[in-house]
């Protein structure tokens, strides 16, 4: 099943809407640059609906692999992604600000959820900032660089300098 691009937001949470399908990874634009490919499809389920206050959300999760290069050993690994989702789905900008404190809040505008969109937000926070093999990931880290030994402290020589002259001051 393909996740349609947009939907109604107030239509999914009082259906209790339920959306399951694969989305191909190459048809996320903002992650081209991340990826050392974009073969391969990542499993969305999304589910709308109410908590027990009524307030709107949108939960589900985010399954598959990505191709990433490791930043400690330069060569090209598979990453299993997990992603949980759960937004708040708030109509104004002051539900958002308040929703902040609780919950990720998601803005909707227009009473349009762009579910592909939205699922391409959650993979960009998803992947890892230094993207690390597994071999690479149970490696011990360098050892801290040890600090150079530091030379003997030597008298300033205008101190001495000041001493005398301040000598010869009280003799006088």
């Amino acid at each position: 099943m393909s996740l349609p691009l947009k939907i109604s937001a107030s239509r999914a949470v009082a259906r209790r809407e339920r959306y399951e399908g694969s989305l191909p990874v190459a048809g996320f634009a903002r992650l081209e640059g991340l990826l050392l490919s974009d073969a391969g499809d990542i499993r969305v389920k999304l589910e709308a609906g109410a908590d027990e206050a009524g307030l709107p959300h949108l939960r589900g999760e985010l399954s598959g692999a990505l191709r990433l290069v490791c930043q400690r050993c330069m060569k090209p690994f598979d990453w299993g992604l997990h992603a949980q989702i759960g937004l708040r789905l708030v109509k104004t900008e002051a539900e958002e600000v308040q929703a902040l404190h609780e919950c990720e809040p998601y803005l909707v505008q227009d009473d349009q959820l762009p579910l592909r969109e939205i699922v391409e937000d959650e993979l960009l926070l998803a992947l890892p900032m230094m993207p690390r093999c597994k071999s690479c990931e149970n490696k011990p880290g360098k050892p801290p660089a040890k600090e150079p030994a530091q030379e003997p402290r030597r008298e300033n020589p205008f101190v001495a300098l000041k001493t005398l002259k301040f000598e010869g001051r009280k003799k006088r």
